[in-house]
């Protein structure tokens, strides 16, 4: 079985749902953003729509409202 955070989020289906969330949002991935603190996040138990969120404040998209 694989490690969970506190939230019980193996980190893998996490960071899917953080990239859904992107995606849904901007029609773009994690992937296509800079590099973020995905597994700090993951281990202090930020929820997946508030690290994409971030990533998303972070990159050129944070112009839009998000929230």
């Amino acid at each position: 079985m694989s490690e969970v955070n506190e939230d019980g989020w193996p980190f893998t289906e996490w960071l899917l749902k953080a990239d859904r969330y992107v995606e849904a949002i901007c029609g773009l991935g994690l992937d296509d953003l800079a590099d973020g603190p995905s597994r700090d996040c993951w281990n202090d138990g930020v929820k997946p729509k508030d690290y994409a969120i971030m990533m998303l404040e972070e990159s050129t998209f944070g112009e839009f409202h998000l929230r």
